[in-house]
Parts: C-alpha cells; sequence; structure tokens
C-alpha cells in the first residue's frame, strides 16, 4: 500500500506517491464489492468498501472516489456525529488518513463544503492530484453557490492550485496548466468578494503570466517527443499524435501496432493503441475491425470498458449514417434509421447502468434516452437521480422539466425550470435559453399568458430569432389572444 514519504523531489518538496500493481488490483477489489453493495442500496457499507480500497490506490478518481461519491449522493445526507468528528479527524499527519477521512465525512454529509475543502487541501499536501483536482472542482461550485460566499475558501484554492502549477509545470503541463487556470478563477472569484483590495489586481497578473509562460511553452514543443532520444520511436510517437496522417503512414502504423497486438492480446494499452490507429480514419471496415478487437478482449478478460468502448464506436458508426440520410432528404428512411438508433442506444446505456449503478453520467445518458424514446414516466426518476452531479445538474433539470411538459405537468415543469434558473450564472447561453424557452412554453400551457409573454420577450431580446422565429411567433400570437381577451 501507498505511503507518503518524507522523501525529496530534489527540489525540497515531498515526492509524489507511487503505487504498485498489487495495491492496484487489492483496491479493484474493493471497488467491485462496493459496486455490488450499491447495487443492492446497501450504501454505508459501500461506502467504507470504497474508501478502503482508496487507501491501496488513493488516486483512482475514476473507479473509487466517483462511484463512492455517487453512493453517498443515492443515500442521501446522514449528519456526521460528535464521535464521527473524532473518529474521522481531518488533521491527521498521514496525509492521505486525512484525505480520506474527510471523504468519509463528506460522504455522511454531502453538501459539507467544510469537508469538500479538507478533503482538497490533504489531497493536495499529500500529493494525490488527481484526487485534489476532481474534489477541487466539487468545491469550486459549492463556494461559488453558498449563501455567503467565504474569501478564505478561494484564497486556498488559489494558493493550492498555484502551488500545484508550479511544482507540475516540468513535469506534466497539462495539469499545471489546468491548476493554474484554477488560480486565475478564484482570484477573480475573490476579487469580485473583495473589490477594494488592490493587491488582487497584482496576484492576479502574476499567476495569469505563470499560465501565460506554461502555455507558451506547452504549445512551442511539439508534444513531448523531445524527451525521446531514439528517432524512429520520436517519428512514431509523433505521427500517433498527429489528427492525421498519410493512409500510406497510417497503415504502417497500424501494421506494426496489430504486430504488437498479436503478441499481447489481453494488455490493455496494446489494445487500445490499436483500436485508436483503427477508428482514425472513420472508415466502417477498420471500425468493424476495432469493435472485433475489442469484443475479443471483453470476452478474454471480462473487462465491461472494452465493451463500453465498443459500443461508443458502433454509436458513432450510427450517427454518421444518421448524417448521410439525412443529407440526401429521404425523411421516411431518416426515421427509420432514427428508431433503430435509438433503440441501440438505449439498450447500451440501460446495460452500463446495470453495471455502474451509481455512475451518475451514466444515468444522466440513459435518462435522455429514455425521454428520446417517450418513456417519460421511467426517465423522470433517473433524470432526478443523476441531477446530483454537479456537471449536469442543469441539463437533467432541463429534460424532467420537459417530461413533465409532455405528461401536462405544467405546475411541476414550471417549478423545476424556474429552480433551475435561479442557480443559472449565464441565462443567455444555449442551455439558458432552453430553460427559458421551455418555462415559457410552461406558463403557456398553464393559461399564464402574461408570465409566458415575459420570458418569450426576455428570449428576442436576447436572439430576435430564437428556434428560426418560433418565440417572435408566440409573442404576436399571445398578444393578439390577450388583446381578444381583453375586448370581451
Amino acid at each position: 500500500m501507498a505511503k507518503n514519504k518524507d522523501t525529496s523531489n530534489g527540489n525540497g518538496q515531498t515526492a509524489w506517491p507511487t503505487f504498485t500493481d498489487a495495491d492496484i488490483a487489492n483496491a479493484r477489489k474493493c471497488f467491485e464489492r462496493g459496486q455490488e453493495l450499491a447495487e443492492k442500496k446497501n450504501y454505508d457499507y459501500a461506502i467504507e468498501v470504497y474508501i478502503s480500497g482508496l487507501e491501496y490506490w488513493p488516486e483512482a478518481v475514476e473507479e473509487g472516489h466517483k462511484p463512492c461519491r455517487a453512493a453517498a449522493l443515492f443515500r442521501g445526507s446522514k449528519k456526521a456525529s460528535f464521535t464521527d468528528g473524532m473518529r474521522y479527524k481531518t488533521n491527521a499527519k498521514d496525509l492521505k488518513k486525512a484525505m480520506l477521512n474527510a471523504e468519509m465525512l463528506l460522504s455522511k454529509d454531502p453538501k459539507n463544503v467544510g469537508y469538500m475543502e479538507a478533503m482538497f487541501k490533504n489531497a493536495a499536501k499529500g500529493g494525490y492530484i488527481a484526487a485534489a483536482m476532481w474534489v477541487g472542482e466539487m468545491l469550486a461550485e459549492a463556494a461559488i453557490r453558498e449563501a455567503k460566499p467565504s474569501p478564505a475558501r478561494f484564497i486556498l484554492m488559489r494558493e493550492v492550485y498555484e502551488e500545484l502549477g508550479d511544482r507540475l509545470t516540468e513535469t506534466n503541463p497539462l495539469v499545471a496548466i489546468t491548476a493554474y487556470e484554477r488560480a486565475v478563477e478564484a482570484l477573480s472569484r475573490l476579487q469580485k468578494l473583495k473589490p477594494n483590495d488592490l493587491a488582487l489586481s497584482t496576484e492576479l497578473r502574476d499567476v495569469a503570466g505563470k499560465l501565460t509562460i506554461v502555455k507558451g511553452k506547452y504549445s512551442s514543443a511539439d508534444s513531448f517527443k523531445d524527451s525521446i532520444q531514439d528517432g524512429e520511436a520520436q517519428a512514431e510517437l509523433h505521427d500517433k499524435e498527429r489528427a492525421y496522417q498519410s493512409d500510406e503512414r497510417l497503415d504502417e502504423l497500424i501494421a506494426r501496432a496489430q504486430v504488437k497486438y498479436e503478441a499481447e492480446p489481453t494488455i490493455q494499452p496494446v489494445i487500445y493503441a490499436l483500436v485508436d490507429l483503427l477508428t482514425r480514419r472513420e472508415q466502417e471496415k477498420d471500425e468493424n475491425k476495432a469493435i472485433g478487437v475489442l469484443v475479443k478482449a471483453f470476452k478474454a478478460t471480462n473487462e465491461y470498458r472494452y465493451k463500453m468502448r465498443a459500443d461508443d464506436i458502433r454509436i458513432r458508426q450510427l450517427n454518421r449514417q444518421a448524417r448521410q440520410i439525412v443529407a440526401q432528404g429521404d425523411a421516411q428512411a431518416a426515421k427509420q434509421h432514427y428508431r433503430e438508433k435509438m433503440k441501440f442506444e438505449l439498450a447500451v446505456f440501460k446495460d452500463r447502468a446495470r453495471h455502474y449503478p451509481t455512475d451518475l453520467r451514466i444515468r444522466f445518458q440513459y435518462g435522455t434516452r429514455l425521454f428520446k424514446v417517450g418513456r417519460f414516466d421511467d426517465a423522470i426518476p433517473v433524470l432526478q437521480e443523476a441531477r446530483s452531479d454537479p456537471k449536469t445538474r442543469n441539463q437533467c433539470s432541463l429534460y424532467v422539466g420537459r417530461c413533465f411538459f409532455e405528461k401536462n405537468y405544467a405546475a411541476q415543469a414550471i417549478d423545476t425550470f424556474r429552480e433551475a434558473l435561479d442557480g443559472y450564472e449565464t441565462p443567455d447561453d444555449e442551455l439558458g435559453k432552453d430553460l427559458h424557452y421551455w418555462l415559457g412554453r410552461s406558463y403557456e400551457s398553464d393559461g399564464k399568458l402574461d408570465e409566458a409573454l415575459k420570458i418569450y420577450g426576455q428570449l428576442i431580446q436576447w436572439d430576435y430569432n430564437y428556434r428560426k422565429g418560433d418565440v417572435r411567433k408566440r409573442v404576436d400570437r399571445l398578444r393578439e389572444q390577450r388583446e381578444i381577451s381583453n375586448e370581451k
């Protein structure tokens, strides 16, 4: 099991933690058990098992932290007791333990910003970069939504992200760029809270300068090939990373990848390297070969991610075929293809939701497919659960509201859209306009013409031709109806 060590990386800083294959294998056993428990709705035990797995592999965001968080959200708030606070100390000297203690408390009280902050701080100090970047996103959103935003939280985020950026500039510039961007965002938020603090402008300029320098260095380097000394390997890596190659060069790369695959047909990086190359040209023959490779790997290893990747390729094929049919102008064929595509996608995401019942992104995708095929009663509870994910919360609200609208539950639709818009920061972007539009439609359906006109009026101020003039026409029609009603 990985430990926090006081070894130096040469700059007087703690070295990044490392994990053995045995650590990762032990962690995955716990994660699989946690998933089984979550499927049975035994969320409390599932959370404990997930965190046991994270003790082996605390950087497992996708396999450990995210499903643990989802289990907590499904279970609901269960406030941490005084005894819990004494048991799960977030100021422990062992930074990994302190991070996981904070995660345990957060799992009991999923909206507690203080626990998010403790987890973020300890993850960063302990060098658990993936975990820190993940929980940091959650912390930022929660800090923004607080009734009375705390400057101290944004100061902490700025300091932690700037330090991460400084440490990662040479070894992982992409993550360093993200860290600096988040430090800039935290400072920008802080400026709004403390507009009279003139020093913040200087600090913001300094951090933005660091960001510009790292971006410049990264963009001037030809990926990471400067670190590769062997000329042939350098050229191969360069070509693999390019979006486009000549057919001849791509055929050569595929042939080499095929040889490696035949020698090691169950090694994940080897499988994915071949699949990536086979799907590069978007040619169905090559894609079908890639699907075959993935299906074979799934059958040999029973690792579901291979099936997911194969299904993703098939969905892209169906989307491409749909565009081609629409371009041909055959409306009947387009409708038939759409039905077949939705039938396939619905089966895919239903299966994924069964395998990963606590993955809120998958539930969102499943819920949207249920909506698109008109299964509104099934879609509503799935999307309501998926709404716990901050990244898809507003999209979920849009679909939930539209489900209510389609079922003629106008009052429930209005409440759903208004609640989503109350906390929405950019109401004039595409999603914001969609939420306004369907709020207006719901008011109109409920006979509240004045409220509908107010919403529609705001929309045409933002975009006069929104929805190809549909809103403008609705405004004219409702005004006419109101005038007729007043005359009577």
